[in-house]
């Protein structure tokens, strides 16, 4: 195959297929649960629909850790995406055009780096280590008072403002990263003239609702935002292309 067929299949991988799993997955991410009950008394079993917590069902531990295997490597496609969107930006489209398009891949590299350490930590990790917790506290290895050490140590990192889930230098920077791919993308085919302003528009919302928060229901709202932006830019890129 053509390297730009190659290209066309990773776009749509990066812009369509990943930003649908995560629209699914993220429908089942809770959020709102770090002040009431607490990190670990949600987390640590199953929970149905509560309005307070956003998401359609939570289904436990063995859950939160299987979301973000899947949700890591499909944030990082979609960062390979936005580096994508600004691809054919060349510097016969202006300086304002080129600066916005290498602005926006720093932010994809900086969202990629941080949304990993962010999964890993918070998501992966976590999930692994209450999962390991609840185990051994089954076959008797930990004690009631060890338990309570291990909760208080569990809920001190999430809320930790280095490392946390929520607040924390790793969450905000990627956030933040998040919006600014997206808006400096959008930016960058503005001034190139590379895609109706109202798909640009999208784009920039998506990263904008996405830096507010991945879980329910800001985050399969911003991934559907995405999906519908890449599919509207393909669509006039191919008229663009029409004789």
């Amino acid at each position: 195959m053509r390297h730009e067929t190659y290209q066309r299949i990773l776009w749509w991988v990066c812009l369509l297929v990943a930003p649908l799993v995560l629209t699914v997955i993220e429908l089942f991410h809770p959020a709102g649960f770090t002040e009431h009950p607490g990190m670990y008394a949600y987390l640590s079993q199953p929970e149905a629909h509560d309005a307070s917590h956003k998401a359609l069902a939570y289904f436990g531990p063995d859950w939160w850790f299987t979301l973000h295997m899947i949700q890591t490597p499909m944030m990082a496609l979609v960062a390979v995406g936005v580096w994508l969107l600004v691809s054919d930006v060349r510097t016969v489209h202006g300086p304002l055009a080129v600066a916005c398009a290498w602005l926006s891949r720093l932010a994809s590299f900086v969202f990629l780096i941080y949304y990993t350490a962010l999964d890993s930590i918070g998501g992966i990790g976590l999930g692994r280590t209450i999962v390991l917790t609840q185990e051994m506290v089954a076959r008797g290895e930990l004690s009631d008072q060890e338990l309570q050490g291990v909760i208080v140590a569990l809920d001190a990192t999430w809320v930790d403002p280095w490392v946390g889930g929520v607040g924390s230098f790793i969450s905000e920077t990627g956030s933040w990263a998040a919006f600014a791919m997206t808006a400096l993308a959008a930016a960058a085919r503005f001034f190139a003239k590379q895609g109706p302003w109202a798909a640009l528009v999208l784009l920039g919302v998506a990263g904008w609702i996405l830096q507010l928060s991945h879980a329910a229901l800001h985050g399969p709202f911003a991934f559907m935002l995405l999906a519908a932006a890449a599919i509207w830019l393909a669509w006039w890129e191919r008229q663009q292309a029409k004789p």
